[in-house]
């Protein structure tokens, strides 16, 4: 059995919330666009980190749309999303950052990758990304990354985010569409 210990940072399930994996260095938060303004004064979320901005795809609006993408600076980069028109679709982002601040640039562009491509395989969204980048690190590293990378698999089912087909049942609380 595995821990998800979650936290309602507002008091509701539809509000900024925070998850953690017992025993693992890694932190999620998820947050609704309208909301993103309580990320300012979180340190957390100016770590460094991978990103995802989900929304329904305007194209295709049975279909969800997503952006993966990773910074030094998580809070800085989805204020800049917040003005920038080209990604207007996202109604919810979710990151993840380590609690320990071990998470690098190197990983990030590592995890950002990793993500990009499972979740392109697994066909089930919109990816809004324009390339694929390949980055490479030390056999050690990578290694520690999908370590990393299979926690956040776990994770992000269990909060809604299946686009990368992981494996688990919900219902998107903010669109009530049941995903598999």
């Amino acid at each position: 059995g595995r821990t998800i210990k979650m936290y309602l940072v507002d008091g509701t399930p539809n509000g900024v919330l925070t998850a953690e994996i017992m025993n693992w260095t890694g932190k999620v938060i998820s947050c609704p666009r309208p909301k993103l303004a309580k990320l300012a004064s979180r340190a957390d979320a100016k770590r460094t980190g991978v990103y995802f901005l989900v929304g329904d795809d305007p194209d295709d609006p049975s279909r969800e749309r997503i952006y993966i993408g990773e910074t030094d600076d998580v809070f800085g980069r989805l204020a800049a999303h917040e003005k920038d028109e080209r990604r207007d679709f996202w109604v919810r982002t979710v990151f993840v950052t380590s609690k320990d601040e071990n998470l690098t640039k190197s990983h990030t562009l590592y995890l950002e990758s990793r993500l990009i491509k499972i979740a392109r395989e697994a066909g089930r969204a919109t990816i809004d990304n324009a390339t694929s980048p390949t980055k490479y690190l030390p056999e050690s590293d990578v290694s520690d990354m999908e370590y990393f990378l299979s926690q956040v698999k776990l994770i992000l089912p269990v909060l809604g985010f299946v686009f990368g087909g992981f494996k688990f049942e919900a219902q998107h609380a903010w669109s009530g569409r049941s995903v598999r």
